[in-house]
């Protein structure tokens, strides 16, 4: 993964945190390549940003250049000055702090609106059913100040998001239900073949990723979709394999993946820890701090093209593993 970072580089300088959000594989593997490139004389710091050495620049590639589109920063759906994003940002104001206990983390305002616009592009969200597996994101809200959904409920572990979003829905008139649930218990019986559509931002662990995925995929009822995000950062392209073998087991088909789709700013209390097992896990001085953003999600749509057949079982309860093995310093969210 070495020649990654050179291109990333080329002779140009950048910082630790501008590198990193570049990086395609997971954080553990970025670590330990700039250590390891760091150590050999690869890899040097200057005015507290990452070069090339002279030795590596002089078998330097030739490369193109990045051309990612600035206006859409990527996503392919433009979504600035929008008033569905002023009157979402408007209520995330008092929305409650993520926590560790639950692995939360929260994408940005625009990544939950161009979600939104992504869906009624792609599906049509007028007059749909969709099922949110989780919702620190408080998609449902972005969802229902549309008045587009048939109906937008809300499966959630955490009451005081559950609690927020019902504040949110008697104040402003938004038609959401709240269903306090942990994926690990049985589906509730009423919602098992309900919805047109469900999304989820699951745990990456394998048994988390598919156990949010199946809950999600057993409330749809034939030919539904489905919108999940998966990172990189946190998952092996081994792990991506196993995790596409079952999408495909379960009845669907993976039609789109948007690359860096859902921005994550790490910028609250409980992302603290996870930035310091970064950079305590480096052998060499980086500046801590950063409005970068460098954590990414990437989102997959899925359509069923058969039975839908979710494992587990919507009836059947299960254990979710909060870690897999060789998963160093990752946090599920």
């Amino acid at each position: 993964m070495k020649e990654h970072i050179v291109r990333m580089l080329g002779k140009q300088s950048r910082s630790f945190w501008e590198l990193l959000s570049r990086w395609e594989y997971r954080l553990k593997d970025f670590v330990d390549v700039v250590n390891e490139m760091h150590s050999s004389g690869e890899l040097v710091v200057r005015n507290g940003k990452l070069a090339l050495s002279k030795q590596t620049l002089a078998s330097l590639p030739g490369v193109l250049g990045e051309r990612t589109c600035k206006t859409c920063k990527g996503r392919g759906v433009e979504v600035r000055n929008t008033s569905l994003l002023r009157k979402f940002r408007a209520l995330l104001k008092e929305r409650p702090l993520t926590t560790a206990k639950y692995f939360q983390g929260n994408m940005d305002a625009e990544s939950v609106v161009a979600r939104v616009y992504l869906m009624d592009a792609r599906d049509g969200i007028a007059g749909k059913r969709i099922t949110l597996v989780g919702d620190d994101d408080y998609l449902s809200l972005a969802l229902a100040l549309t008045g587009l959904p048939s109906r937008v409920v809300v499966l959630e572990i955490d009451e005081r998001i559950g609690g927020f979003i019902e504040q949110c829905s008697r104040k402003y008139g938004l038609e959401i239900e709240y269903v306090p649930y942990n994926v690990e218990q049985p589906l509730p019986k009423e919602l098992i073949k309900s919805g047109d559509m469900f999304s989820t931002e699951p745990l990456e662990t394998l048994s988390g990723f598919l156990t949010f995925f199946a809950r999600g995929a057993a409330t749809l009822r034939n030919g539904g979709v489905g919108y999940v995000g998966l990172t990189n950062l946190e998952c092996s392209l081994e792990k991506w394999k196993r995790i596409q073998e079952s999408i495909l087991g379960m009845g669907f088909v993976i039609t789109d993946i948007k690359r860096r789709f859902s921005f994550y700013p790490m910028e609250y209390p409980e992302d603290k820890e996870y930035v310091d097992q970064v950079l305590k896990a480096l052998r060499f001085r980086v500046n801590g701090k950063t409005r970068r953003i460098w954590y990414f999600s990437h989102l997959f749509r899925v359509e069923a093209v058969e039975e839908v057949k979710p494992e587990p079982a919507p009836e059947e309860a299960t254990k979710i593993d909060l870690f897999d093995e060789g998963d160093d310093f990752t946090y599920p969210n």
